[in-house]
């Protein structure tokens, strides 16, 4: 499977995952990333803030949209 993030702000991720989990950013995640990537609030709206993560180290993608390839 391929996940491909597009129209992306910013991100903090490893190079490789022995497994990826992804999920939607809570509001109490998203205060220290909004420090990390500034969004305007008129933009706000158009981006959405995922958590990504092998269970113990985690990351971020500030994205507009994403697609999934399955092989």
């Amino acid at each position: 499977m391929e996940i491909e993030f597009l129209d992306v702000l910013g991100l903090k991720l490893k190079s490789q995952y022995p497994e990826l989990l992804i999920s939607l950013a809570p509001d109490t995640a998203t205060a220290g990333i909004d420090g990390f990537v500034d969004i305007p609030d008129r933009h706000r709206s158009r981006y959405t803030t995922l958590l990504v993560s092998d269970g113990s180290d985690d990351g971020f993608v500030v994205r507009g949209s994403l697609r999934v390839h399955e092989n």
